[in-house]
């Protein structure tokens, strides 16, 4: 089975520091990093929680305070590089409604990205700072070249593996500063799960080793002890765990079980559990008992924007696939032709023609006219999607879903 498509990987690589949602941590148990003051280490908790919870405008709101904060004191620009993740992370993750908002996003880009250069390269800061200036232009340029990958590849590889040379350098000055293993982690596992990509970075860096088990490390170190990439480590081992070995499966579900009791109103970290079982573990979905979980939590969700409302209206989309007999007030409202997840419920369908031919005796007529009913909705799938207007790479994200969730 083949674990990323190609070109997640090659997203995975380069999108080495994605600042999340940081947990709130009391002021006696943090060890600030060099430059960062205890009120922009609580205002970027702020920030970036409301952020995974998906409240844009109030992470927006904090975003703007910290940066006052900054301006005044004369302090590291924490902010720009927040609002420049942040940005990105919307853009690469399809969470805005209309074209225009998207054209906002993309235009903020470029002025974030540059005054926060500008700005870390000034000369005022103490040069004990210096690992927190690394660890920073790190990581607005490693997301800078995510954004890169579609346009001028070769641009965005070569400012990616030169983010890769910094966090390494900071691993060793700086080892408190874990956040950088989640950008040594996704290497790893992204460079290990491609052999072509394995040749190249090899000759590239004259022998480095690459191993997917030590991403994993990587990526739990950054889970269990970053300050700031917490969150995001959990998401990209929800992405990079085997959704087959049983003791990473279990690992799995307890990540998914943290995100929830996290962010316990918002449904995208419902909708990506019970997703990843409608691709590997179909019998865990259909035989109810997640049905029977999640349904009383549909009405508490979170609604209060686009992203929350079309993230509500997935996980409605499951539960119909699995009860079609829902009372009407939770069904689901179907999607415009073309919009990002108007794939979904095709997906859906397949997956559960899937399952009824994994489980249900057939007489060989039957069977033959099921298995052409589940090819033709799989090929829909396929079709619908490769035309909606998702973003490119989270559609290379759902190629791959449903080529290794529907055999």
């Amino acid at each position: 089975m083949r674990l990323f498509h190609p070109s997640i990987k090659i997203l995975f690589l380069l999108a080495f520091l994605f600042p999340v949602s940081f947990p709130i941590a009391q002021p006696s148990q943090v060890t600030l990093y060099p430059g960062i003051t205890l009120r922009q280490h609580e205002l970027a908790q702020s920030v970036m929680h409301e952020f995974f919870a998906k409240h844009w405008s109030k992470a927006e709101t904090l975003c703007r305070e910290m940066r006052g904060l900054e301006l005044a004191d004369t302090l590291l620009p924490m902010s720009l590089m927040l609002g420049f993740a942040t940005r990105a992370w919307r853009i690469l993750n399809d969470e805005f409604e209309t074209p225009q908002e998207s054209e906002t996003l993309h235009r903020e880009l470029g002025p974030l990205r540059a005054e926060c250069l500008r700005v870390l390269h000034q000369r005022h800061f103490a040069g004990s700072t210096r690992p927190t200036r690394m660890f920073l232009e790190a990581g607005i340029n490693g997301l800078h070249a995510t954004l890169l990958i579609r346009s001028k590849p070769f641009s965005a590889l070569s400012i990616g593996l030169k983010s890769y040379r910094t966090l390494d350098s900071i691993r060793a000055i700086a080892p408190r500063i874990k956040d950088v293993y989640l950008g040594l982690g996704l290497f790893q596992c992204s460079l290990a799960n491609e052999p072509g990509i394995i040749s190249f970075a090899l000759r590239l860096f004259n022998g480095l080793h690459v191993s997917y088990d030590s991403g994993l490390v990587y990526l739990r170190t950054c889970a269990d002890s970053a300050l700031y990439t917490r969150q995001s480590a959990k998401e990209y081992l929800v992405q990079f765990l085997s959704p087959i070995k049983p003791h990473e499966v279990a690992e799995k579900q307890a990540v998914f079980k943290a995100l929830q009791t996290e962010y316990p109103d918002n449904p995208f970290y419902v909708f990506q559990e019970i997703d990843e079982a409608m691709a590997f573990h179909r019998a865990d979905v259909f035989s109810g008992g997640k049905y029977r979980w999640v349904l009383p939590r549909i009405s508490g969700f979170d609604t209060c924007n686009y992203s929350l409302w079309r993230d509500a209206n997935l996980v409605r989309w499951q539960c119909a696939a699995i009860d079609s007999a829902m009372t009407r007030e939770l069904r689901p409202a179907a999607f415009e032709q073309k919009q990002s997840y108007s794939f979904y419920p095709v997906f859906l369908n397949a997956a559960r023609l899937r399952y009824v031919l994994d489980t249900k005796k057939y007489s060989p007529r039957e069977y033959k006219t099921t298995v052409r009913i589940y090819n033709i909705q799989k090929d829909r799938a396929y079709s619908v999607l490769r035309k909606s207007g998702i973003n490119p790479m989270l559609r290379e994200y759902f190629l791959w879903h449903i080529e290794d969730g529907l055999p």
